[in-house]
């Protein structure tokens, strides 16, 4: 009989385990820097080279190994955390399955230099593709020093799913970063083809440890967070919830000094913020997780950053809470509301969102005086003067002519005014009251200003009309988030933007669509970063359409800015010129109207 089953040979065993570890050149530092930091090393440096897939140095100043020790770790299953399968239940090492080493030696060219303090030499080993070359005694410093070269030079089919260069060293850079940020005394320093692109202090400060690493402008927008319940603690800081990001890249949990990716942290995470951010957007979070070591199982997936918890509820209450207790704990209400600003206090007077984040910043920021012309004003002086009631008594402004549009056809407009509109006021410093011959007409403000923006933009055949700044603008972003502008460069500039890498994680502005405010550039750039993420392979329509309707909600009028009446006109005269005056860009009413019957109804007169 002829047996279908058999036994896999050595090499092709190692192969599918490294399969597991090893999914890109980020795996591999993270496993190699696990193996550091449980070595109770002060001191971690990564170096790497064509994103990490040509070279990999990781050198610490940990206890070391000695030669018996540095030859059984490269093999499989061999490993000094853990003694019997009780251990599992009690770990505190990050590592404990005894695989990383080999299963790195088992598709790369791999070398490891290793001292003890009270050794006179290393032990260096050498090993291609799983098979040990060669081992000798080396000089070396205290600590253990590891090469990768030539990743999966034996498996192309797996090089072959490697990212750009790029995209690899950006993945190695949050490794690190979150790394760095679960222990905040070890120093960290990571060099991209011979240039310092990431150092923290390692001092155990975890604030300063985030300053380094995202910038001393979003450290000083975070909260410190501090609590204990039902024996979980959970510190750390969180950002205000004006500091939004792109993506959950920002955001690290941290369970007993490791960093783990959980949805139910990320789902108490949002839940806390409810009600105190915009529909896109995330917080920034950094948060410290201790409980008991037995209520935990880390034994669930290879690479080790997936967590089960035994009792998830209480872990999310405690998370939840310790947030919510830092942002309301603020003596200040509008201290987690209000963005820092680099001018003078005494120069620009900013408001604060309210708790639905639909009111922004207001645009008036002192009294302007009454601007008198007979000519129509054009919608900017919406964002440029404000009048005095008093001002208006009196004055009686024409009725604005609106084309009727067929909303099921939405190219057909008819060629004659369909309905007249004559503004009444402003309600809640949101909506426009109108009369008309059909009813009573409410206008969203903001929706409206968004539709005609958007018309204006889209109308532009070539480029989107752009304003040269004076004084460029200069914006910190990750790694990531620049890359993305980048490589869409193009686009962005055909929609009025004129961007310039300058710096490892500086932008330079110098041109930005002429209708938006520079008050909101940056979080103009974040949303139509988040467009470019999830929209992976647009086509240039859908690219534009997306970034259109961003920069128009950006730039357009905001609930809360007060209007005059010749504003309101004026708003009105451009909405009726649009082809769908009905609807925003994104599909929201502008317009609703109450016909004489149904105001007949709601006055229980019929």
């Amino acid at each position: 009989m002829t047996s279908i089953i058999h036994i896999l040979d050595e090499n092709t065993a190692n192969k599918i385990a490294a399969g597991e570890v090893v999914e890109r050149p980020a795996s591999v530092v993270k496993e190699l820097i696990e193996n550091s930091i449980d070595a109770a090393s002060t001191k971690i440096e990564v170096e790497i080279s064509d994103g990490g897939s040509a070279y990999i140095r990781i050198t610490d100043n940990g206890i070391g190994m000695n030669d018996h020790d540095a030859q059984l770790a490269i093999l499989r299953h061999a490993t000094s955390k853990i003694h019997a399968v009780e251990d599992l239940y009690q770990i505190h090492s990050l590592g404990f399955r005894g695989e990383a080493l080999p299963s790195i030696a088992a598709v790369s060219k791999f070398t490891m230099t290793t001292r003890q303090h009270d050794a006179p030499m290393a032990t260096h080993i050498e090993i291609a593709g799983g098979i040990v070359q060669q081992v000798r005694e080396a000089g070396a410093n205290v600590g253990t020093t590891i090469t990768v070269t030539e990743l999966f030079f034996n498996t192309p089919a797996r090089q072959k799913f490697l990212k750009s260069v790029s995209t690899e060293s950006s993945n190695i850079n949050v490794v690190i970063g979150k790394a760095a940020l679960s222990h905040p005394a070890i120093a960290f320093k990571l060099l991209n083809n011979n240039k310092l692109v990431l150092s923290t202090p390692g001092n155990g400060s975890l604030l300063e440890t985030a300053a380094g690493l995202y910038g001393p402008q979003a450290a000083a927008e975070m909260i410190a967070v501090n609590n204990e319940q039902d024996g979980i603690g959970v510190s750390g800081f969180v950002g205000k919830p004006t500091l939004l990001k792109s993506s959950r890249q920002w955001q690290t949990f941290v369970v007993n000094n490791r960093v783990v990716s959980s949805r139910m942290l990320s789902k108490a995470l949002d839940n806390a913020y409810h009600s105190l951010l915009p529909k896109s957007g995330y917080p920034l979070a950094i948060l410290h997780i201790t409980v008991p070591t037995e209520t935990i199982d880390v034994n669930v997936h290879p690479q080790k950053s997936e967590i089960k918890f035994s009792d998830e509820q209480s872990v999310f209450r405690a998370v939840y809470r310790a947030i919510v207790n830092a942002l309301t704990a603020q003596h200040n209400p509008l201290a987690i509301a209000t963005p820092i600003r680099t001018s003078s206090p005494a120069t620009e007077n900013w408001k604060a969102h309210d708790t639905t984040a639909h009111r922004a910043e207001s645009l008036y920021s002192q009294p302007a005086p009454a601007l008198w012309r007979e000519e129509s004003l054009p919608i900017q002086a919406a964002q440029t003067a404000r009048l005095q009631e008093s001002d208006l008594a009196g004055v009686e402004y024409p009725p604005v002519h609106c084309k009727q549009t067929d909303l099921s056809e939405p190219a057909a407009v008819t060629q004659e005014p369909q309905f007249v509109l004559r503004p009444l006021g402003q309600v809640s410093e949101c909506y426009i009251i109108a009369q008309g011959e059909e009813g009573l007409y409410i206008i969203d403000q903001h929706a409206a200003h968004e539709r005609i923006l958007y018309d204006r933009f889209s109308e532009s055949v070539g480029r989107i009309p752009a304003q040269q700044l004076l004084v460029p603008l200069l914006l910190t972003m990750d790694e990531t988030d620049i890359q993305i502008i980048m490589e869409n460069g193009d686009t962005l500039r055909e929609l009025g933007f004129s961007l310039e890498h300058v710096g490892p994680s500086l932008i330079r502005i110098s041109e930005l669509p002429a209708d938006l405010p520079q008050s909101d550039i940056e979080a103009t750039l974040r949303e139509i970063i988040m467009a470019f993420r999830n929209n992976q392979q647009p086509t240039g329509q859908e690219l534009r359409h997306a970034v259109l309707q961003i920069a128009s909600c950006r730039a357009a009028i905001k609930a809360g800015d007060t209007l005059n009446m010749r504003q309101i006109q004026a708003l009105l005269s451009e909405l009726c010129t649009t082809t769908l005056p009905f609807t925003c860009p994104h599909g929201r009413p502008a317009i609703i109207r109450f016909s004489a019957d149904e105001l007949a109804k709601m006055f229980k007169r019929t």
